[in-house]
C-alpha cells in the first residue's frame, strides 16, 4: 500500500532536517492516521487531536527509526498506541450513537437520476455499514484496532503483525476472534449476517 522505498528517501530527508520532506509525510499519511484515529475514537475533534500528537511524536523520535522496518509500519504502531492509550484515559466517556441533523435536510434535496442501484438499496448499504462500524466501536481497542487496520488500512497479516509488534499466529487469531464478535453482536441485535 505505501512505497517503502519512497518513504525510506522521504525519512532521510526528514532526519537531516529539510521541512519539505516533513512536510511530504504529513501529506502521505495525514488521512490515513487520521481516519485510524476517528475509527478509534469516533470523534472528530479527538482524531484531529490525536493525529497532530502522533505526528509531533512521530517527528521528535524520528532519529529512532530502524530503516530495517517500513515506516508504514512504525508510524502505525505509534498511532495504534497513542490511540489505545488515548481510550483507556477516556474510558468513562460515553459517545452519542445519534447523529445530528434530521429529516427536513434530507427532504430538502434536489431528486437527480441515478444509473446506481435504487434507493432502498443504498439506504440499506449505508444503514448495514452504520451498523458494522458501531459495533466495531464497541469491540475492546486490541480487536478495534487489529480490525481497522486488516479493513480499513487495508494492511496485510504480516504488516499488521509488524505494526502490532505481535506473532503472525496471534493476529490471526485477534481477527478470527474479532470477526466471531462482530457477527455474535449483530445476531444478538437481531440483523442478518
Amino acid at each position: 500500500m505505501f512505497d517503502r522505498r519512497a518513504d525510506l528517501k522521504v525519512i532521510r530527508r526528514c532526519k537531516r532536517g529539510e521541512e519539505e520532506a516533513f512536510a511530504q509525510i504529513l501529506e502521505r499519511y495525514r488521512t490515513p492516521i487520521y481516519n485510524l484515529c476517528y475509527r478509534m475514537t469516533r470523534n472528530p475533534e479527538d482524531a484531529r487531536d490525536l493525529g497532530q500528537e502522533i505526528f509531533i511524536k512521530v517527528f521528535s523520535l524520528l532519529e529512532r527509526y530502524d530503516e530495517e522496518y517500513a515506516f508504514s509500519s512504525w508510524l502505525f504502531r505509534i498511532a495504534t498506541n497513542h490511540c489505545i492509550d488515548h481510550l483507556r484515559r477516556n474510558r468513562l466517556r460515553f459517545l452519542s450513537l445519534e447523529r445530528d441533523g434530521g429529516y427536513d435536510e434530507e427532504e430538502a434535496e434536489i431528486q437527480i437520476p441515478d444509473p446506481g442501484p435504487p434507493p432502498d438499496v443504498k439506504l440499506q448499504r449505508r444503514e448495514a455499514v452504520e451498523r458494522l462500524e458501531e459495533v466495531i466501536a464497541e469491540l475492546p481497542p486490541h480487536y478495534r484496532v487489529i480490525t481497522l487496520l486488516r479493513h480499513d488500512q487495508e494492511l496485510s497479516y504480516e504488516e499488521i503483525a509488524e505494526v502490532l509488534d505481535l506473532p503472525l499466529g496471534t493476529v490471526k487469531a485477534r481477527i478470527h476472534r474479532a470477526r466471531n464478535m462482530i457477527q455474535q453482536i449483530l445476531h444478538a441485535r437481531g440483523y442478518e449476517i
